[in-house]
């Protein structure tokens, strides 16, 4: 007759009347199995990115160890598939690997114990859609104890608040912790009422201004006195007062021969034509005034843009050879001007 063998760790039967004289073998065999099964710790030694971790019918195999501790240096994450698929297993398993570990039995589920973990899994021997399933993952506990270490990747609820003393804020409220912790509300709030022994300026992007003195604190704002702003001065012109000036007060005199006027430069000109051209205003600004010494000696035709306003004669006036003076009004939009005759 022929030996049969359990259904997950692979003990040897002896069919009825079997292995006389020989029964002895087999039953050392089996208790050494059964004591791998119960109790023993294996090496699996990991090559490459693959392994398999078999149980073997009536022999000692890896896969009869009731504790792994994954060793080996494997190529990167290692797939171990656990065989046969139809035998239900339960593994203690350490991953001291170096890398991800990937236990699979089937098309089901699969677990991962990544490098430096421990994990209790098992696998329903479902055949071909088996699954390994992690018996860690959802364990109720009423008390555990962590002594070192650290808890990450996890959320905890139901619990009593965790006291100020113990690096918690004794409170489930953001007020309550607030206010335990003596800290201040965050946004407009008027908890804060003074700091002090700040070991890194506050950045202007944090609404402070990055510095420690006025000086640093002025050029991080862009307000450096003489360069950004004006230096005070109590005879300073202001625009909001009436004022007596008791110093000649003058513009500057741009020189621009093209004709094209930028009212942003300034407000005189002096313009000596070389050639025809039209007498143009550029980024127009309302209420500003202005003159313009025309020099047009060599008597060069001069038209008028359509923004810039003149009797009818103006055009043929400032066309015929001399020297002019122009005044201007801008009204944000055009320029109106006005001509004197020429000059003698």
């Amino acid at each position: 007759m022929t030996s049969t063998y359990t259904a997950n760790s692979g003990i040897e039967k002896p069919a009825t009347g079997d292995q006389s004289g020989t029964w002895g073998d087999t039953l050392n065999i089996n208790m050494d199995i059964v004591d791998r099964v119960m109790g023993g710790v294996g090496p699996i030694t990991l090559t490459g990115t693959t392994h398999t971790l078999l149980t073997a019918d009536g022999a000692l195999s890896e896969g009869m160890y009731r504790v792994l501790v994954l060793g080996g240096s494997p190529s990167g994450t290692n797939t171990i598939t656990v065989s046969p698929n139809d035998q239900d297993k339960m593994y203690l398993v350490y991953n001291n690997s170096g890398q991800s570990a990937v236990f699979t039995q089937g098309s089901g589920g699969n677990v991962t114990v990544a490098n430096g973990d421990a994990k209790i899994i098992y696998c329903d021997g479902a055949g071909a859609g088996a699954a390994v399933s992690d018996f860690t993952a959802n364990l109720a506990m009423s008390s555990v104890n962590i002594t070192g270490g650290s808890i990450t990747g996890v959320s905890i609820t139901g619990i009593t608040d965790l006291a100020v003393a113990d690096g918690g804020t004794g409170a489930s409220t953001a007020g309550g912790a607030r206010s335990n912790l003596g800290a201040a509300a965050s946004g407009a709030n008027t908890d804060i009422t003074s700091l002090g022994g700040l070991t890194t300026d506050i950045a202007v992007a944090d609404g402070g201004t990055g510095a420690s003195t006025a000086a640093a604190a002025r050029t991080n704002l862009g307000l450096v006195i003489g360069t950004d702003v004006q230096a005070y001065d109590a005879n300073n012109a202001v625009t909001d007062a009436a004022q007596t000036f008791t110093v000649s007060q003058r513009g500057t005199i741009t020189v621009d021969n093209d004709l094209s006027l930028d009212l942003s430069v300034t407000n005189n000109f002096k313009c000596t034509p070389t050639g025809t051209g039209t007498l143009t205003f550029t980024n127009h600004t309302a209420g500003q005034s202005g003159n313009i010494l025309l020099d047009n000696s060599g008597g060069h035709a001069i038209s008028l843009a359509a923004t810039t306003k003149g009797d009818a004669d103006l055009a043929t006036t400032i066309s015929t050879a001399g020297v002019y003076w122009l005044s201007y009004y801008d009204d944000g939009t055009d320029a109106y001007v006005v001509t004197s005759a020429v000059f003698a």
